[in-house]
């Protein structure tokens, strides 16, 4: 039975938040495996995590940060001083349910919007059906072996080109170990993937990316609804999804039953 989510339900926000920051650490701890040259690093930040996994890397950021009470000028000192010491911008995903704290630290120290993202979820039940591929659309879990092969189909989706660097591919490279990703082919060949985090019951579904050729035939609503399916077997009772409002994944992520409950805001200070 699908349930109706509050944007004012803080509790389920601070689940939300919570789960997001420490899906910052696990990614963290991969890229230091996988990609040592990185220097990937990520310490507590202010109730959520603060995570370096390369100057300009989209997955460097801080997660989850106000939403156990105030934040004081120090402790955002030291958050700033994590992405300073490492030649990044001091990069902040903020959930609009954080304490007002850390809006106004944020306001006074002129960080600037880059980017609002928005948070749709939806319940999973035990029982629920889900939806088929569609004729010439197949999914499968990526095997062990074939990592490589999906993190340059999700490269190329992401960049809208062929040729993918090779810094991007290391930026990538712990994510097959900190998440169950899936591949989906179109008339056989792979032109789709996503991945899939479970933590506390809570399904995180990122990493959604198609070949620009390919796009238009449902491979990401195939993907949606194979991830969905494995987390209802799982015994997740939730999956969020974080997309750009607006874009093909937003509204494939509402026709899968998703529901918008609050936009995070991104927001950067670069240092002079």
């Amino acid at each position: 039975m699908e349930r109706a989510f509050s944007s004012a339900d803080r509790a389920l926000a601070k689940r939300i938040e919570a789960n997001e920051a420490a899906m910052a650490l696990a990614v963290a701890q991969a890229l230091q495996q996988a990609s040592p040259e990185l220097n990937a690093a990520a310490e507590p930040a202010l109730g959520g995590y603060a995570l370096f996994a390369g100057a300009g890397s989209p997955a460097t950021h801080a997660l989850g940060i106000g939403m156990d009470g105030p934040a004081s000028a120090e402790d955002f000192d030291r958050l700033e001083q994590f992405f300073r010491s490492r030649g990044s911008s001091s990069l902040i995903d903020l959930c609009p349910l954080a304490d007002p704290s850390v809006t106004l630290l944020i306001r006074d120290r002129s960080y600037r919007v880059i980017e609002f993202n928005n948070i749709l979820v939806r319940s999973l039940d035990d029982d629920e059906p889900f939806m088929a591929a569609p004729d010439g659309v197949s999914v499968e879990k990526v095997p062990r072996g074939r990592e490589q092969t999906w993190m340059h189909i999700v490269a190329r989706g992401f960049l809208e080109q062929d040729v993918v660097p090779a810094e991007f591919m290391a930026m990538m490279a712990g994510l097959p170990r900190m998440a169950e990703c899936s591949l989906a082919s179109w008339n056989g060949e792979a032109a789709a993937g996503g991945a899939l985090g479970m933590r506390d019951g809570v399904a995180t579904m990122f990493g959604d990316a198609t070949v620009v050729s390919a796009r238009g035939h449902g491979l990401q609503r195939a993907l949606i609804q194979h991830r969905l399916a494995h987390a209802s077997r799982a015994g997740c009772d939730l999956a969020v999804a974080v997309v750009v409002p607006g874009t093909g994944s937003h509204r494939n992520y509402e026709r899968a039953g998703f529901q918008l409950v609050y936009m995070r805001v991104n927001v950067e200070r670069e240092w002079k």
